[in-house]
């Protein structure tokens, strides 16, 4: 697969990504949800562009070229290939295991807004500190 062809699939797919509808971030707790989601996709787009390059680099090893360098080259790209899955699963997994590990209860504390919404848990602007 050419460069070109990836370019024209995630330029075809993004304004799908790019006109998702959520809810807003209103409180804490939906603004966790949302960077959690966040950083889901990107683990999971991580590790399926890991997957996709292990597999390329072992049907590049297999088919190989006419030089052995060329099939050096693809086995050294299966091993760090493998050793960057590994990473990538493994801070997820960290991240999983601090985040069950820490569980406070949720609650529904509006985001500090300046200015705005004083009777809902808003900063007026004129009590806001300065720091100097």
């Amino acid at each position: 697969m050419n460069m070109k062809k990836i370019f024209t699939f995630l330029t075809i797919i993004a304004p799908s990504i790019a006109f998702a509808q959520t809810a807003p971030v209103t409180d804490v707790n939906s603004l966790t949800t949302k960077i959690i989601g966040i950083g889901n996709t990107v683990t999971y787009l991580l590790v399926a562009l890991a997957v996709i390059f292990i597999i390329w680099n072992v049907v590049k090893y297999v088919i190989g070229g006419s030089s052995p360098d060329d099939k050096s080259k693809a086995g050294l790209n299966v091993l760090w290939g493998i050793v960057g899955l590994f990473v990538i699963v493994s801070i997820w997994g960290l991240v999983n295991i601090l985040t069950n590990t820490f569980r406070t209860t949720g609650t529904n504390q509006p985001i500090p807004n300046f200015g705005n919404n004083v009777n809902n848990g808003g900063i007026p602007a004129n009590q806001v500190p300065i720091v100097q």
